[in-house]
C-alpha cells in the first residue's frame, strides 16, 4: 500500500482532468504544506487511486467534467469507499451545484475560484487553517 500521508498530517486530493490546473492546485497546497494525498485526471483514476491511498485523504478536491467517470459518480464512489471524506467540488457549470451535493460534497465551488477562495474552503473542511506558503 502507498503511504499517503504523513502520520499525524491532513492529506488532500485533487481530481482535474486539466493538468495544467491541476498542478496549480497542487502549488498551491504543497507550498503551504498540505500534503498532496494523489492527483488523478479522470474520474475512474480517482477512485482507483483512493481505493489504493493508505491512510486515505481527509479531503478531496473534485471537478465536474472528468472522462470515463465524471466527478459527481466519481464522489458517490469515494464515499461509498469512506463516508467521512470531505468532498470539495469545483465546476464551471453552476447547473451541477445541486446534484453535486445530493452526491455528498460539503462545498461546491464555480470556476474559476480565486485561490482565496478554494483555500478557504480546503480551511473549512479540515476545520482548521492552511498555513500561509512557505
Amino acid at each position: 500500500m502507498k503511504e499517503c500521508e504523513p502520520s499525524g498530517g491532513v492529506g488532500i486530493a485533487i481530481v482535474e482532468d486539466e493538468k495544467d490546473l491541476a498542478k496549480v492546485y497542487e502549488k498551491i497546497f504543497s507550498k503551504r504544506g498540505v500534503h498532496i494525498c494523489f492527483v488523478a485526471h479522470d474520474g475512474f483514476e480517482a477512485v482507483k487511486k483512493f481505493i489504493d491511498c493508505t491512510p486515505k485523504p481527509h479531503v478531496v478536491l473534485m471537478d465536474y467534467r472528468l472522462p470515463v467517470m465524471n466527478g459527481i459518480e466519481a464522489t458517490r464512489e469515494i464515499l461509498k469507499i469512506d463516508p467521512d471524506t470531505r468532498i470539495i467540488f469545483l465546476s464551471a457549470d453552476a447547473g451541477a451545484r445541486d446534484e453535486a451535493m445530493r452526491a455528498g460534497a460539503i462545498i461546491f465551488l464555480k470556476k474559476p475560484a480565486s485561490i482565496k477562495d478554494i483555500v478557504g474552503a480546503v480551511e473549512r473542511a479540515f476545520g482548521k487553517p492552511v498555513p500561509q506558503p512557505v
